[in-house]
């Protein structure tokens, strides 16, 4: 292997060991990372990953009236098994017809006297002599049919044919009904009077009843209908919504991701740049530090590598006594993005950086293009607290564990 094979050995694999040397064949913390061209006006420039894998694993949302779109209550098969619902209708109110009349029967029944004459026989009451039990039935079969046969499939909406069958199985149970429970009133009050057969043996009025009944009921299924309607168009909306957030979070979190990995390589790279500290720049004595060209200068403080400086500390602080969580978190996202981070390793010993009364810190290779102002916010271990990824909440209760721990140590 030759020293060149070293060499782009170094630089292709430099990044992943993060070890400072002494020159550039050897210090694998400078090795610039080289992703090739990319086209900024695709997906790579803001995520590694691929539209493939957002859209991926979204859920698919349907539209629920879609299935109801072409509904057509006439087709064969629509015909068909609506059929087959009105005869299961009928079976069913056949079935509950018997159990009606005992119902009713619990309140009283309907006797024929001696004369002919029929009574109703309240519950308790004792029968009179030569008194029979009147006979009839209730068959509430023909009226569940008819309100079968005529109820559709699509449940938002209620057809001008839904309304019209739900009246004449109203007026067909309230006729079996109003003839078993008042036998002599509503025969008395038929079209066709006592003894009429057919649809002359209807009471008007209790058909106008059951009209009037209808009427309201139809008024009530309508709005039910535009409701669910209303509420499936709702829920449909919410739905696309929360797909396309969850998308967007999905983007955000990975641009986030890039941009952290991006400022790592950016304070990696910076970081480099002063493995050695002093660099001619100074040389620290006693508590003096003196240049190269002579003198020496007024420090008032001294950082270490990966702090953070918030001038704005103030606004933080302010922030914080409101409970504004966005205030506190912009300024420290601020700073994040103008790279106020101290360089190198976060060490005082190995990695000072003394700071002067003008607010000018020094590192090896002169001052950091930065200042710090009187009252600053200094966060150390930066990288390490702040994550692109976390909410102005979490931010902010960082920021505020880091003051907590400034007045226990006096240095608030």
């Amino acid at each position: 292997m030759s020293y060149s094979d070293i060499l782009n050995t170094t630089q292709l694999y430099g990044d992943l060991l993060r070890k400072n040397f002494e020159n550039t064949s050897n210090n694998l913390a400078n090795v610039e990372y080289n992703a090739g061209p990319v086209n900024p006006n695709s997906s790579a420039a803001f995520t590694p990953k691929r539209s493939r894998d957002i859209y991926g694993y979204s859920t698919e949302v349907e539209d629920p009236l879609t299935a109801y779109s072409d509904y057509n209550p006439w087709s064969k098969e629509n015909l068909l098994l609506q059929g087959t619902q009105g005869l299961t209708y009928g079976k069913i109110g056949k079935g509950l017809s018997p159990y009606l009349k005992k119902g009713f029967n619990v309140f009283g029944k309907n006797i024929t006297l001696d004369d002919g004459t029929t009574k109703f026989l309240k519950a308790g009451e004792k029968m009179p002599t030569g008194a029979t039990a009147t006979g009839g039935s209730v068959d509430l079969g023909p009226a569940a049919t008819v309100y079968g046969l005529t109820r559709d499939q699509d449940p938002y909406s209620y057809s001008q044919t839904e309304a019209l069958g739900a009246t004449a199985a109203n007026a067909m149970a309230a006729h079996q009904i109003g003839a078993y429970v008042a036998p002599t009133a509503y025969a008395s009050g038929a079209i066709g009077g006592a003894g009429a057969t057919g649809l002359a043996a209807v009471n008007p009025y209790v058909a106008l009843a059951a009209i009037a009944f209808s009427f309201m009921q139809n008024k009530k299924r309508k709005r039910k209908a535009k409701r669910a309607k209303e509420k499936a168009i709702d829920e449909y909306q919410q739905e696309l919504k929360e797909g396309y957030d969850l998308r967007a979070d999905q983007v955000s979190e990975m641009r986030d991701d890039m941009l952290s990995q991006q400022t790592t390589r950016d304070y990696e790279k910076t970081a480099g740049r002063y493995d050695n500290q002093y660099g001619g720049a100074y040389a620290k004595e006693g508590m003096k530090y003196q240049y190269e060209q002579g003198g020496d200068t007024d420090i008032v403080a001294e950082f270490t590598g990966n702090e953070l400086i918030v001038n704005d500390q103030d606004k933080i602080e302010k922030g914080l006594s409101k409970g504004n969580y966005a205030m506190v978190a912009a300024s420290i996202k601020k700073a994040m993005k103008n790279k106020q981070l101290t360089p190198g390793p976060e060490t005082h010993q190995g990695n000072p950086m003394p700071v002067d009364s003008k607010g000018n810190i020094y590192a090896g290779g002169g001052t950091l293009p930065f200042k710090v102002k009187k009252g600053a916010g200094i966060y150390d271990h930066a990288t390490d607290q702040f994550k692109s990824t976390m909410t102005d909440k979490e931010i902010a209760m960082t920021v505020q564990e880091n003051i907590n721990k400034w007045k226990s140590n006096g240095m608030a």
